[in-house]
């Protein structure tokens, strides 16, 4: 089976590729723009890096010429109008995979908040599910709230916050819940869909155990130098303010702080998790991969 990966270069695609051949039948075709998003760090001769204009329906049909299966991994945060350009990216990726005969079409969202309104980052991810589905291939649709690992800007947030600030104080709406996960279960949960049969369009929240952001923070210091953060929470945090703090301390991109800022302020936790059923084990427990990913990046600015 060949598995295409649109979005292969990011923090989620290298990993899931790294999942993906520990399976001997699968063969990948990852996608990138520029040579120097070739992963360096990952020789398979069952790996095929093809460059793709996802925008130019001659060079994404060519793309996805070969494959059974697409993952679809793309994101635009960082683009100026990302709300936009995500749709007109997955119409663009629906209307290729239609003509190429795909099966599925496996898709990385976000959870969102069943009684508030969604964050224009969350409500984005939703209008992307359903533009990929909106060309009559079955979509298995991951949503997923914090992804823990050192290469997400998530992750890297809460770590540099956590690791500069053992006292803080922080917008009141750090209260609000949460189910991080792994970046590795994640991958893993991806790779699993690969062979699960999938009707319409089909949606499969995953979460590790639910916790306040705050905890998350807190628990992340406690990896980080063995004794937890203080948080005192105000209720007098803008949004704007909360971004431009993000940077100063994280070195986030504003307009990325922006985006996830305004998803903190609403529970992002799975209504009906699925992961046990997808993989066929409970995720590893948010302490634990906080540990692991403290080391690592110890060893990293070591």
């Amino acid at each position: 089976m060949n598995i295409a990966i649109l979005g292969a270069p990011g923090c989620v695609g290298r990993n899931l590729i790294k999942k993906l051949l520990e399976t001997p039948d699968y063969t990948v075709t990852a996608s990138y723009r520029v040579q120097e998003e070739i992963a360096s760090d990952i020789h398979d001769d069952r790996l095929v890096w093809k460059k793709v204009n996802l925008l130019d329906p001659l060079s994404a049909g060519q793309f996805l010429s070969d494959a059974d299966v697409l993952i679809y991994l793309i994101h635009s945060l960082g683009a100026k109008h990302f709300e936009e350009l995500d749709i007109q990216l997955a119409n663009a990726a629906g209307t290729a995979a239609k003509k190429a005969g795909l099966k599925k079409i496996i898709y990385l969202g976000g959870i969102v908040p069943e009684d508030r309104e969604a964050s224009p980052h969350l409500t984005s991810r939703v209008k992307t599910g359903q533009a990929l589905a909106s060309h009559g291939i079955p979509v298995a649709e991951v949503r997923a709230s914090i992804l823990l690992e050192t290469c997400s800007a998530s992750y890297l947030i809460v770590y540099f916050l956590a690791r500069r600030l053992p006292v803080m104080i922080t917008p009141l709406w750090l209260n609000s819940l949460c189910a991080p996960i792994a970046l590795t279960d994640a991958a893993s949960c991806l790779a699993a869909l690969v062979q699960k049969e999938i009707r319409g369009h089909e949606i499969f929240e995953i979460g590790s155990e639910v916790i306040r952001y705050r905890d998350l923070l807190s628990l992340c210091g406690k990896a980080i130098r063995g004794v937890r953060n203080i948080i005192i929470p105000v209720p007098f945090f803008a949004i704007h303010l909360s971004s431009l703090w993000i940077q100063l301390i994280t070195g986030v991109p504003n307009i990325v702080g922006v985006a996830l800022a305004e998803g903190l302020k609403t529970n992002t936790i799975p209504s009906r998790n699925r992961f046990r059923e997808v993989t066929g084990r409970d995720p590893i427990p948010v302490q634990d991969v906080l540990k692991r990913l403290a080391q690592e990046m110890r060893k990293k600015n070591s």
